[in-house]
């Protein structure tokens, strides 16, 4: 990666499904968005929204997450996920401000994901 970004910004909209509930997560009888869900939709968007910027040899890695998760979302109610990074690329690491927004704040906080070389990072996962 070489140069900076200002701002770079997306956002995907979701209708919340059973599978992203929190019974599936362990919370048998609530059928709202879980915060498993949210940050798998958080971690899919923040990969997408670099990828673009990223050498043919670089991947992102998710290394931090710090979450508010304020309020629920029942099944089949639509979600807007919003990712936005800013800063200088040459640095490897980037953070993220992200908002699950349903008319309210369903959830905020900071998710960072590290550039790394995509070879030497999966010779080292494969054993």
């Amino acid at each position: 990666m070489s140069g900076e970004i200002a701002v770079v910004s997306n956002e995907r909209r979701i209708t919340v499904s059973p599978e992203d509930s929190a019974s599936r997560w362990g919370n048998p009888g609530v059928e709202v968005l879980s915060t498993p869900a949210i940050l798998g939709h958080v971690e899919r968007l923040c990969a997408d929204l670099l990828q673009p910027q990223l050498a043919p040899s670089e991947m992102t890695v998710g290394v931090r997450v710090v979450m508010n998760h304020r309020a629920p979302a029942r099944i089949g109610e639509v979600v807007v996920i919003q990712a936005t990074a800013a800063g200088d690329v040459s640095q490897p690491q980037f953070d993220f401000a992200v908002k699950s927004v349903d008319g309210s704040v369903l959830c905020d906080g900071v998710h960072q994901r590290a550039v790394v070389d995509a070879d030497r990072f999966r010779a080292r996962i494969s054993g």
